[in-house]
């Protein structure tokens, strides 16, 4: 069994590593379930879910954050991807961003994996600030966003080369 960096009451949040590619690519290898991924809306090939897993070991390395692997507590099935990375946007920023396969949507897995994912980022690693990115027409993204505590503050085509919404959560100040 793998170690999770992240529990919450369902679901691990693990490292990602090889083992993990299989699953993947048959997950973010179908176009709905890619549709608000990585600004193309198409399944992504075999080469691009390496390309990304890799790119996801080398972060979580690098910097104890990734889009770590989603495993069900319960079944040991891996659902999605989800967490943290640093990102390139108004200078380093880090985006929190979550995806599931099509058959894991509308559950609340989103929600637990966002706000999860924020309270380690905040508590674990010190962080104050991160950014989410959200198609407009991507409504129930971007409720998750809003349940957990982001705020909308504008529109980019800067990350991903597709108009996005933008949305921020900014660390409480400590009384």
């Amino acid at each position: 069994m793998r170690q999770a960096i992240i529990e919450t009451e369902r679901l691990n949040l693990c490292a990602p590593c090889n083992d993990d590619l299989e699953v993947l690519a048959e997950l973010w290898g179908d176009a709905e379930t890619m549709r608000f991924v990585g600004g193309d809306g198409a399944g992504w090939t075999r080469e691009r879910v390496i390309k990304w897993l890799d790119r996801q070991i080398g972060c979580h390395k690098k910097h104890g954050m990734s889009y770590w692997t989603i495993i069900l507590r319960d079944t040991g099935e891996i659902i999605g991807q989800g967490g943290l990375e640093p990102i390139k946007f108004n200078g380093a920023e880090i985006e929190l961003a979550y995806q599931f396969g099509r058959a894991y949507w509308g559950m609340g897995y989103a929600t637990e994996v966002a706000r999860a994912s924020a309270m380690y980022g905040i508590e674990a690693l010190g962080l104050d600030r991160f950014v989410a990115m959200a198609y407009p027409q991507n409504k129930p993204s971007i409720r998750v966003l809003e349940k957990v505590g982001f705020r909308y503050i504008g529109e980019t085509d800067v990350y991903y080369d597709t108009m996005l919404n933008v949305y921020e959560m900014i660390r409480p100040a400590e009384n």
